[in-house]
């Protein structure tokens, strides 16, 4: 019989490996002239410990192919596709890390507004479940009974709410609102009332009020409301914590205290009006933003895509900032803190501040216009570097005074004005 053919057949009948094959053959085929030993010499050879398993049909721990078969014989080179991974995992790196970003910023938002998942509001029996155990005076429902609701024109739905708030305690506020406006103001009182109006996307969709700890929320899925309206009373001091956010809608709130706060809204203006905190943050975009009798100690104002006014921001470290509109500031007097450091900028806009001067109010000014020009009108400076687009001065008792404002201001493509 042919050796090359014999050597097939021992390889088809499962004999040998394919590598035998392969040394067999070459050794055929060079005319070395080296015997082939019968069928029976050759017993199916087990891999050396030191070498890697071919793949099997059934996988790595798959049982092993049936005898008079021959194993698959690999369909890649190990080394060419390691090469190719490590290429494409470098490939890959930056857009995982930005994917996981972004992912981590979803379940940020998702974790504040309190996914449905995390509060049954029935048992299995139908019930709403006890309020927690709590003493005779205080005994408070966890989540108050659901409250009717009344059809309303447009195809909205009302729903008027309340609940009492633990005051004296440490409490968070978080209110959201989708295309539609929030409103909230606050009142000498211990319990939310609320209208809540909604139009949803599909029958029996849900939204309420809840309460889960010391945490107090509008809990519904946005995914299942075309818009929702919030229009509601809360106690002014009884927060550590206020959240409000809308989309494509306005935000107005006015009369609240808190230890910190936020306010954030997409496509809608913000108004806010007699605010006090330790710490507010601020965000707008494609809307006006008007911001009056704010008090805290430390604030960061953004807004993008429209006019931001401001008017008696009493804040000991601001950061203030506006792009794409102009900027607008009065104030008549610093009453609070004794030293302010303030960052004032605007983009492609003007900025204008209107400013007091007092006897015991000193004034270090930086400001920067690029491609413009700044115009400094307030009395009793000295001027440190006086340039059309760069100026540096200082109030010439600024060391004695008992008010001190060091405010560094930025504009480009406007004029800059402080008066």
């Amino acid at each position: 019989m042919n050796e090359k053919l014999m050597i097939l057949k021992m390889l088809e009948s499962g004999q040998i490996t394919a590598d035998e094959a392969a040394k067999l053959l070459n050794s055929v085929g060079e005319g070395g002239g080296a015997p082939v030993p019968a069928p029976a010499v050759f017993p199916p050879t087990p891999p050396a410990p030191t070498q890697p398993t071919p793949p099997r049909p059934h996988g790595n721990n798959g049982p092993p192919p049936k005898p008079g078969t021959a194993p698959s014989a690999p369909a890649f080179d190990l080394n060419d596709l390691g090469r190719k991974f490590e290429n494409f995992a470098k490939d890959m790196a930056p857009k995982v890390q930005k994917f996981t970003e972004t992912v981590a910023d979803k379940i940020m938002v998702a974790a504040d507004k309190v996914s449905n998942t995390f509060i049954p509001t029935e048992t299995s029996g139908g019930h709403t479940p006890p309020p927690p155990m709590q003493s005779q005076q205080h005994q408070r429902p966890a989540t108050p009974p659901r409250p009717a609701t009344t059809a309303a024109p447009g195809g909205m739905t009302e729903q008027n709410v309340e609940m009492l708030v633990e005051i004296g305690g440490y409490n968070e506020l978080n209110l959201s609102g989708l295309s539609g406006a929030v409103r909230v103001k606050g009142y000498n009182g211990d319990k939310i009332s609320a209208k809540i109006s909604y139009k949803a996307k599909k029958p029996g969709a849900t939204i309420e009020m809840m309460r889960l700890g010391n945490k107090y929320f509008l809990k519904y899925e946005p995914d299942d409301f075309q818009s929702v309206t919030i229009d509601a009373y809360v106690p002014e001091r009884a927060f550590g914590v206020v959240k409000v956010d809308n989309l494509n809608g306005s935000i107005d709130c006015q009369s609240l205290a808190a230890g910190d706060m936020r306010f954030t809204n997409a496509n809608g203006s913000v108004s806010l009006s007699a605010i006090s905190a330790k710490t507010i943050e601020i965000e707008g975009s494609n809307g006006a933003m008007i911001i009056t009798g704010v008090t805290a100690e430390n604030a960061t104002i953004e807004n993008l895509n429209g006019n931001l006014d401001t008017h008696e921001l009493d804040i000991a470290n601001l950061k203030l900032t506006n792009y794409n509109g102009p900027l607008s500031m009065v104030m008549s007097g610093f009453n609070r803190h004794t030293d302010y450091l303030w960052n004032v900028e605007t983009g492609n806009a003007k900025l204008n501040m209107i400013l007091p001067t007092m006897p015991d109010l000193g004034y270090h000014i930086k400001a920067h216009a690029t491609m413009s020009e700044i115009k400094l009108g307030l009395t009793g400076l000295q001027y440190l570097i006086n340039e059309p687009s760069l100026v540096e001065a200082r109030s010439v008792h600024y060391d004695t005074a008992t008010k001190r404002v060091k405010l560094a201001v930025e504009t480009s493509n406007s004029p800059l004005v402080i008066n």
